[in-house]
């Protein structure tokens, strides 16, 4: 039977191929819309079909959100967490109707989710008309995701990807269909004539929805999708918009430590994992509380697990790195006076460069100060080094700096 899936979805970067703006720079913003269709709120139930509400996320739809308004041909603008990141549980659909459940080969339907998104970029429309045309948006991402359930009420299988793709291309229409309506209906009479005519309105880059589901994630736990506008469907330049889906079934964090979910992408066998998790959860309990000034890493290092669990799936240097640090757990955390090998420093910071290079800003921070406390623990005691990152801090100050203090 299937069973919840950890989901992260992360809208990553936006690429300028071409700002088409002629002589001057181009100003993108983005509206996201995540949803899912899931155990959450939805079940199956006999003489029913299916039945409940999706869940519906949505942030800010504002000019200037990606944060950077003045964007060239060549140039990557990373999306701010706030409003590309979704984490959530992605569970099963129940089916409480045992006909239906006699049909399907594990007696339940796979949640689905996804992202609804639309590229714009700053031209002439006041502050308040981008506002409220992304909540027309999210209103109208909401209507076509609960039409989308609607269609498959009485269905006896999940849907197929050519159904589901006829369904998100229908949420795409309706999101379009309904902004162009919101931005009328909010422009005065002035402006009706103004944008109508002369005026320079934002321009729409383009839209497009990507889905998953538990099926899907179960057998390919990372997915990256992207999607490039060109030139001759793209309202203003040539753009192109990366992100990924990521997930696993493990089972939920122990005391908010998610070690499984963490390494689940590496090949190390289940002994050597059982070691060394045991040996991180006996370090946890007893050690790790010595050093009060630990906790502030290790809940940086864990809001950035999803994007290191995203790149040990996607890249073998980094997959190989933490392996090499999972085997060598308890040989360090065994014996305080264990030295802090340059093998254990070098897989390390190869991660964390890595995650520096491809992450959200907030754990870019981290890894790029943790990069710089490695550098500083390299050829010292375990002891040494747990004092000196005890005393540091993951943001804030150079590390280097405090441990001359």
């Amino acid at each position: 039977m299937a069973v919840p899936i950890n989901l992260t979805t992360r809208l990553t970067r936006l690429h300028c191929h071409d700002e088409g703006d002629g002589w001057g720079n181009a100003e993108p913003y983005l509206w996201a819309v995540f949803f899912k269709i899931d155990g959450d709120s939805y079940v199956v139930q006999q003489g029913a079909g299916l039945i409940g509400s999706p869940v519906v996320v949505s942030s800010n739809g504002s000019h200037g959100n990606l944060g950077d308004t003045d964007v060239d041909a060549g140039e990557d603008v990373a999306v701010p967490e706030g409003i590309g990141s979704f984490n959530t549980v992605l569970k099963p659909i129940p089916v409480n109707d045992p006909f239906i459940a006699g049909l399907l080969p594990e007696r339940n339907l796979p949640g689905i989710t996804g992202v609804v998104v639309a590229a714009m970029e700053q031209d002439g429309w006041p502050d308040s008309l981008a506002d409220d045309s992304y909540n027309a948006f999210v209103n109208a991402v909401h209507l076509a995701v609960v039409q989308v359930a609607a269609d498959f009420q009485h269905a006896a299988h999940a849907p197929t990807p050519e159904e589901l793709k006829a369904a998100v291309d229908r949420v795409k229409a309706n999101a379009a269909a309904s902004v162009r309506t919101q931005v009328k209906g909010s422009m005065d009479a002035w402006e009706l004539l103004w944008f109508g005519t002369f005026g320079d309105n934002d321009d729409s880059i383009g839209t497009e929805a990507f889905t998953t589901d538990c099926d899907a994630l179960r057998a390919t736990p990372d997915i990256d999708f992207s999607r490039r506008w060109t030139e001759e469907e793209a309202g203003d330049g040539d753009w192109e918009l990366f992100g990924w889906f990521g997930g696993n079934a493990l089972p939920p964090p122990v005391d908010g430590c998610d070690l499984d979910g963490l390494f689940a992408r590496t090949s190390a066998d289940e002994e050597l994992k059982g070691r060394s998790f045991g040996a991180m959860r006996a370090f946890r309990d007893t050690t790790f509380r010595e050093y009060p000034g630990l906790a502030a890493w290790w809940a940086a290092a864990m809001d950035a697990a999803p994007e290191l669990a995203h790149l040990a799936g996607t890249d073998e240097r980094v997959r190989r790195s933490l392996e090499h640090l999972l085997a060598q757990a308890p040989r360090l955390l065994a014996d305080p006076r264990e030295q802090i090998r340059a093998d254990d420093v070098a897989a390390a910071q190869l991660v964390l460069q890595r995650l520096a290079a491809q992450s959200p800003v907030q754990a870019m921070r981290f890894a790029r100060q943790a990069v710089r406390a490695f550098a500083e623990v390299e050829g010292k005691s375990w002891e040494e080094g747990l004092d000196f990152l005890g005393r540091a801090k993951p943001r804030g100050r150079s590390l280097r700096a405090r441990a001359r203090r």
